[in-house]
C-alpha cells in the first residue's frame, strides 16, 4: 500500500518519535546549502561515491555528455546520474535523481559500461549476466531515454586449433570488466576479455560489418586466443611479452604466431583468471589499440604498448607503473580505468574507479587525469584524487543520519555515522560526523563541524557506531547510548553544564537487568521510544540479520533496567527472499491520528513501512510498503525525517553505504519522479498470487505499458495496458518476489508482486 496520498506530517516530538500533518509528498532537493572548512559542497547530497565506473551519455537531449557513475556495492549495485551544466571543466555537473527508476538502471549488477554498438548516436548499456553479458538498446526518441533489452547474454563462436567452433556465452565473470571497443577499426564492437583460464587475452571479433554491412550486430566469434602475444604472470601483474601460443585459432587475425610453446609448458599452464579490468585505447595515435590494465590483487595500472598494426597485434613493451611519466596509479587494490571527456574540453581523460566491493580506499576513489595532449594521443596529468568526492558529503562507507540538536540552539543538527573510512592494512575507522544546521528554521544550512564527533573514533567502539539519544538519567538533557558493528551498546552521560552537549563513556557494552550485557549480533542501531506508554524511554535495535530487538526499560527516570522483551518485534523483517541478511535501521514517527508508525533503512536499499504498532507491540505489524516512495539511493540505508524547511511537513534525509547523503523536501506541490512521470495509482490483486494477477489502473495513461522483473532484474513477461484491469499470466513462473512496474511517458511506478503457486 502505498503512502503517497495517505501520509501526514510534521513536528518532531520528544524520543525520536515525530508526528505528521498535511499531505506528504517527497523530491530530491540538492540546493541546501552545505559547506566544509569554509567551501561550498556543491553536490554535498550526491549520496557518495565509492567503487565507480564511468561512461558518459545525454541523458535529458540537451546535446551535452552527462555521466553515468556505476558503483559496485557489496549486495546491490547503484547508478548516480550528474547532469552537464554550464560550469567549466569538472565543475559543470550537478546531481539529479530523474533516472532512478529508469529500467534498466536500477537493476544492473556486476559492472555496467556505455557504449554505442549500432551507430545512431546514443550510448547503449552492456552489463553482467550469468558469465556474460547482456545489452540493453537505447531506444528513446530524441529528447527521451529509454532501453530495452537487445540480448540478453551475447553468444561467440569459439573457434578451436583444429577449426571446429561452438556457439557459447561469451564468458565475462562478474568480477571482470571487459574492453568493448572497435578494436579493428572496422565500425562495430569487439570485445576483449582474458579467458576463462589462464592469464591471455582473448579477442572476439563482431561480424557485424562483414555479414550485414552494418554495425548494429552483435556476431562475435573469437578470432585470436592470445591477442597480442602477452600473458600476465602468475606471481604479479606484470605481463610476459612475445609468448607462444600453440592453442591459438588458426589463422588468427590480429596477430600473427610469435613462435610455439613446448607441450610441457603448454599444459603445466593452469593458471586461472582471477580478476581484471580491461581499457583499449590508442595512446600513440597510430590506430593500433594500446591497453590498460587492473588486476584484482594489486593497485597499480599496467600500460601496454602495441608495436603491431591493426592486423598484427603485438604488444612490445610495458608500463608497470602507469602512466610513469606523470603520477603513478595507487589505489590500494583492483583500478578500474575509463577514458571519457570529463571536462568538456573535446578530449578524453583518463578516470581511475576501482572495480572492488569492499577493502579498498572509499573517500579517495576516483582518480582525474587531465588529457593535456590530444584525443588520438592523450597525455594524461593527475589533477585529483577525489573528484566530485571532495563536493560531496563523502564518508567513507556507510553514511546513517541521526537527528540531535547537539548545540542547543533549536535548530536540528544531524550526526551521520558510518561504517569506516578505510585506513592501511585493511583496517576501517569508524566514526560519527557532526552537521551542524546553521540555517533557520525554514531554511536549513549544513556546516561539516567534523567527521569525529566527541573523538569517537578513539573510544575503542570500533566500525559502526551508531547513535541514539534520550534523556536517560532524568536530569533534563539527552544523553547518547551507541550501537557497533559486534552488536553491543555503550553509554555516553551528557555532562554538559549548558546548551552545547559534552559526553563521557559512562558503561561500555551496557548490559540488562540481570547483569547481562546486551549483544543483539552485529551492527546493532538504536532507538529510543516509550512503546509501553509507562512514562520510561524502551529500547529498539535494529540488526544485521533484518529484524528489531525489543528491549523494555523496568529501571526509573533516573536508571534505566533493560529487559529483553522480543528479537522479533512487530514480526519485522526487512530480509530479501534471496538474501540471508538484511541490516535494518529503524525510525519512528506519528501519523495524523497519533499513531506511531516506522520506516527501516534496509540492506536492498529500499524503505520498509510499517503500521498497526499501537496496541499491538507484542503482535504482527502491518507491512505497508516495501518500497517507500520508490526512494532507493543504493544498498545498506539509514533515514530520519524532520521538518527543516518549516511548512509544517515531513523532510527526510537518506543515507547509504556508498558514504553519502540526500535530502528529500516535502513541499507539496512537488513530485517524487521527473516533471511528466508522476507514477498513477495502481495496484496488483490478489498479492500473493499464483496462476495470474490484475494490474489495476483508476486510468489508463497513455502509451503507458507494464514490466515484470525477477530478483536479478531480468524482464520475464511484459506488455501493454489491457484498459483498467490487465491480467498477467504467472503460470510459468517460479516461486518467488517480483517487480512489477508501470512505464511510458506519463507513467512510472513499482509494486512487488509474490509468486507462491498453490495458493491464492
Amino acid at each position: 500500500m502505498s503512502l503517497r496520498p495517505l501520509l501526514f506530517c510534521c513536528a518532531l516530538a520528544p524520543w525520536s518519535t515525530v508526528q505528521v500533518y498535511g499531505q506528504w509528498d517527497l523530491h530530491f532537493d540538492g540546493t541546501v546549502p552545505v559547506t566544509q572548512q569554509g567551501n561550498t559542497l556543491d553536490l554535498a547530497w550526491g549520496g557518495g561515491i565509492n567503487f565507480v565506473h564511468v561512461s558518459d551519455i545525454d541523458l535529458n537531449g540537451d546535446g551535452l555528455k552527462d555521466l553515468f557513475l556505476y558503483d559496485r556495492g557489496q549486495q546491490y549495485d547503484k547508478v548516480i546520474t550528474l547532469l552537464r551544466t554550464n560550469g567549466p571543466g569538472v565543475m559543470g555537473y550537478e546531481v539529479t535523481h530523474d533516472y532512478d527508476h529508469l529500467t534498466p538502471f536500477n537493476t544492473l549488477h556486476g559492472w555496467a559500461l556505455l557504449r554505442d554498438y549500432n551507430c545512431d548516436g546514443k550510448e547503449d548499456i552492456f552489463t553482467y549476466s550469468q558469465a556474460g553479458f547482456s545489452v540493453f538498446k537505447n531506444v528513446g526518441p530524441p529528447g527521451s531515454l529509454a532501453f530495452e533489452q537487445f540480448t540478453y547474454r551475447a553468444n561467440s563462436n569459439y573457434i578451436s586449433p583444429s577449426g571446429a567452433g561452438t556457439l557459447a556465452n561469451l564468458f565475462i565473470s562478474q568480477v571482470d570488466v571487459p574492453g568493448i571497443e572497435d578494436v579493428d577499426g572496422d565500425g562495430d564492437l569487439d570485445v576483449l576479455t582474458f579467458g576463462l583460464l589462464g592469464s591471455y587475452m582473448e579477442y572476439h571479433k563482431n561480424l557485424s560489418m562483414e555479414l550485414y554491412g552494418t554495425c548494429d550486430s552483435l556476431a562475435f566469434e573469437v578470432r585470436n586466443k592470445c591477442w597480442g602475444y602477452f600473458a600476465e604472470n602468475f606471481s604479479d601483474n606484470s605481463v610476459t611479452l612475445d609468448v607462444e601460443c600453440p592453442f591459438n585459432v588458426p589463422a588468427p587475425e590480429i596477430g600473427g604466431g610469435h613462435g610455439e610453446m613446448s607441450d610441457e609448458d603448454a599444459d603445466s599452464d593452469d593458471r586461472a583468471h582471477a580478476g581484471s579490468t580491461i581499457l583499449a585505447l590508442d595512446m600513440d595515435g597510430d590506430g593500433v589499440k594500446e591497453l590498460l590494465l587492473g588486476d584484482i590483487s594489486f593497485n597499480n595500472l599496467v600500460g601496454l604498448h602495441n608495436g603491431g598494426t591493426v592486423m598484427d597485434a603485438l604488444m612490445t613493451a610495458e608500463d608497470t607503473l602507469f602512466p610513469s611519466y606523470d603520477q603513478s596509479v595507487n589505489m590500494t587494490v583492483f583500478p578500474c580505468p575509463n577514458y571519457e571527456d570529463v571536462d568538456n574540453d573535446g578530449k578524453r581523460d583518463l578516470l581511475v574507479g576501482l572495480a572492488a566491493t569492499s577493502l579498498a580506499q572509499n573517500f579517495e576513489s576516483l582518480w582525474y587525469f587531465h588529457n593535456t595532449g590530444t584525443d588520438a594521443f592523450p597525455v594524461f596529468d593527475l589533477q585529483q584524487t577525489n573528484l566530485f568526492q571532495d563536493r560531496m558529503i563523502e564518508l567513507g562507507e556507510g553514511a546513517y543520519p541521526v537527528l540531535f540538536d547537539h548545540d542547543g540552539d533549536g535548530l536540528m543538527d544531524l550526526l551521520v555515522a558510518n561504517f569506516g573510512y578505510f585506513a592501511a592494512n585493511s583496517v576501517y575507522v569508524g566514526k560519527v560526523a557532526l552537521l551542524r544546521n546553521v540555517g533557520t528554521g525554514t531554511a536549513p544550512s549544513f556546516e561539516m563541524v567534523t567527521d569525529d564527533y566527541m573523538n569517537l573514533s578513539t573510544s575503542g567502539i570500533g566500525q559502526s557506531m551508531y547513535p541514539a539519544f534520550g534523556d536517560l538519567d532524568g536530569d533534563g538533557d539527552k544523553d547518547m547510548y551507541v550501537g557497533d558493528a559486534q552488536g553491543r551498546i555503550h553509554f555516553f552521560r551528557n555532562t554538559s553544564v549548558g546548551p552545547v552537549a559534552s559526553f563521557q563513556l559512562e558503561q561500555p557494552n551496557i548490559t540488562d537487568a540481570v547483569g547481562a550485557e546486551i549483544d543483539v549480533g552485529q551492527f546493532a542501531a538504536p532507538i529510543f521510544s516509550d512503546l509501553d506508554e509507562d512514562g520510561l524511554l524502551d529500547m529498539i535495535v535494529g540488526e544485521k540479520n533484518g529484524n528489531l530487538n525489543h528491549y523494555r526499560n523496568v529501571g526509573t527516570n533516573a536508571v534505566p533496567g533493560w529487559t529483553l522483551m522480543s528479537e522479533n518485534l512487530g514480526a519485522v523483517s526487512t530480509v530479501e527472499y534471496w538474501n540471508a541478511t538484511g541490516h535494518s535501521v529503524p525510525f519512528l514517527f506519528e501519523n495524523a491520528t497519533g499513531d506511531r508508525e516506522m520506516l527501516l533503512g534496509s540492506e536492498s536499499g529500499w524503505l520498509y513501512h510499517y503500521g498497526g504498532i499501537e496496541g499491538n507491540i507484542a503482535g504482527t505489524w502491518d507491512l505497508l510498503d516495501s518500497t517507500f516512495m520508490e526512494l532507493r539511493d543504493g544498498e545498506r540505508t539509514g533515514l530520519c525525517l524532520y521538518d527543516f524547511t518549516g511548512d509544517s511537513v515531513l523532510d527526510m534525509v537518506l543515507g547509504n553505504f556508498r558514504g553519502g547523503l540526500s535530502f528529500w523536501r516535502s513541499d507539496q506541490a512537488s513530485a517524487i519522479n521527473a516533471p511528466g512521470t508522476r507514477a498513477p495509482n495502481f495496484s496488483i490483486v490478489p498479492n500473493p498470487a499464483s496462476t495470474s494477477a490484475e494490474l489495476v489502473v483508476a486510468s489508463v495513461p497513455p502509451d503507458a505499458w507494464w514490466q515484470l522483473q525477477n530478483s536479478i532484474g531480468q524482464v520475464v513477461v511484459s506488455g501493454a495496458l489491457d484498459g483498467q484491469r490487465t491480467t498477467i499470466d504467472l503460470g510459468g513462473l517460479p516461486d518467488g518476489v517480483y517487480l512489477i512496474r508501470l512505464l511510458g511517458s506519463s507513467a512510472a511506478g513499482a509494486q512487488r508482486l509474490m509468486v507462491v503457486h498453490g495458493t491464492h
